[in-house]
């Protein structure tokens, strides 16, 4: 929070990072700060994708950097402002589009000697083909073939206003249809060969990412496109290996539509950090267990602290252990007579949350409290051997539901949902255990 700021501020006013290094020596910084020196137990491209898609949002400064040089280099793709184009390409032999899209770069090698603009191409030949993989709309034909000038004049005609749809096919409007844009037939017949070499690519039919992302909008541009290079560079976790691992654990595939309504929704029962905290802990299988701490430490010992047995694996620990089930039962049972109703005793739904259809609607919030105190309380006695109790169970939800009582929310449900789980909470501490006296 204190430091995003100024980096945004240096990555928007001084584009001259030429060697990319540095961004790595700053990631290893920020991962030492997180993880407080220990090795880190969740992937940074995790810890950087949005909380949407089940990441932490935890900023990353290369794709800052390369977000705020596509906005530095919106002028060059719009030709609006010449004052800044003349600025920036006052030694350029080109028009601007001619070195962006027609690699003018090779032959003028003068453009990528000055700091600022090396920097900048950089970044745009890295996503290139990301964003235009076809002959893009926004590229004009006449400002590339142009010798550049100072006080070059504005307003190129583009490809989406300087060509027209024929069948399947793109043709090249009539020079009568052009007499406004091109000069003469000679400089129509210039574009005309320029059209023919860009139609064999082919031509943008639809509005690029591009366009839609950075040259359309004239607010939060910046924000955008770090969205944008955020998705791309995450794409390859969208399958978590922990959504793998869980799979496995439980021995059915849970379906990712459940697991983005856990990102997007499921958290947001509640304000409390605590809560949300355990639950991203357990999505991510934060916890160290026998088995790892062995394999990291070659320690001969990977029994499960509780039941001295089985090995101690994540899910043992959590689920399958019989001094643990026993715990879940009693919770099970705690919360059936709470809701005077029977439900299955699924390990993603007192796990993860994941309730679906199995607890009624009405009774979800409080559901989702119930186990997440549980669970915050079973890693409390993470390695003894003794589990809490029922007693404690019950202090430690009492607390959780008198600070969502005090606080008022609970988001996307409303205050009344809270007080109605209250109220139920404590007539039932009070019908059973006369623990809470209204």
């Amino acid at each position: 929070m204190n430091v995003l700021p100024k980096m945004l501020f240096l990555f928007q006013t001084l584009q001259i990072v030429d060697r990319v290094e540095c961004f790595g020596k700053w990631q290893k910084d920020i991962m030492k700060f997180v993880w407080q020196g220990k090795k880190p137990r969740i992937k940074f491209k995790i810890l950087t994708d949005a909380k949407e898609r089940g990441g932490f949002a935890l900023p990353d400064l290369r794709l800052y950097y390369e977000a705020a040089s596509f906005c530095w280099m919106k002028d060059w793709f719009l030709l609006e402002n010449t004052d800044v184009l003349d600025l920036e390409g006052f030694n350029n032999a080109f028009g601007w589009h001619a070195y962006l899209w027609y690699d003018k770069v090779k032959v003028h090698k003068l453009f990528k000697n000055h700091i600022v603009r090396k920097a900048l191409f950089n970044v745009w030949i890295k996503y290139k083909d990301l964003l235009e993989n076809k002959t893009p709309r926004w590229l004009s034909p006449m400002e590339a073939k142009a010798s550049k000038i100072l006080n070059m004049e504005g307003g190129w005609a583009k490809y989406c206003e300087i060509i027209e749809r024929v069948g399947d096919n793109w043709k090249l409007k009539s020079l009568e249809k052009l007499k406004d844009k091109v000069r003469d037939w000679l400089h129509y017949a210039q574009i005309q060969e320029t059209f023919k070499k860009d139609e064999k690519i082919g031509f943008q039919v639809e509005k690029s990412k591009l366009e839609t992302e950075l040259l359309e909008p004239k607010t939060k541009v910046l924000s955008r496109m770090y969205n944008l290079l955020l998705k791309w560079n995450t794409q390859d976790e969208t399958v978590k290996s922990a959504m793998i691992k869980w799979a496995q654990d439980i021995g059915h595939n849970i379906m990712f539509e459940d697991w983005e309504r856990l990102w997007t929704t499921g958290m947001k029962f509640t304000a409390c950090t605590a809560l949300k905290e355990n639950i991203m802990k357990m999505i991510y299988r934060w916890y160290m267990t026998p088995v790892k701490l062995a394999e990291i430490y070659h320690l001969s010992d990977n029994k499960c602290w509780k039941c001295k047995e089985a090995e101690g694996t994540f899910f043992h620990l959590w689920w399958t252990c019989p001094k643990v089930k026993a715990f879940w039962e009693m919770i099970y049972n705690e919360l059936k007579k709470v809701f005077k109703y029977t439900f299955h005793k699924k390990p993603e739904a007192f796990l993860l949350g994941i309730v679906g259809q199995r607890v009624s609607k009405k009774d979800r919030t409080f559901f989702l409290y119930a186990t997440t105190a549980a669970r915050i309380l079973i890693a409390k006695y993470w390695k003894a051997q003794e589990l809490p109790t029922l007693e404690e169970w019950h202090t430690q939800l009492m607390d959780y539901m008198e600070l969502a009582e005090m606080t008022g929310r609970i988001r996307d449900l409303g205050e009344e949902a809270v007080e109605e789980d209250w109220k139920k909470f404590k007539d039932y501490l009070q019908k059973h255990y006369k623990l809470y006296e209204c």
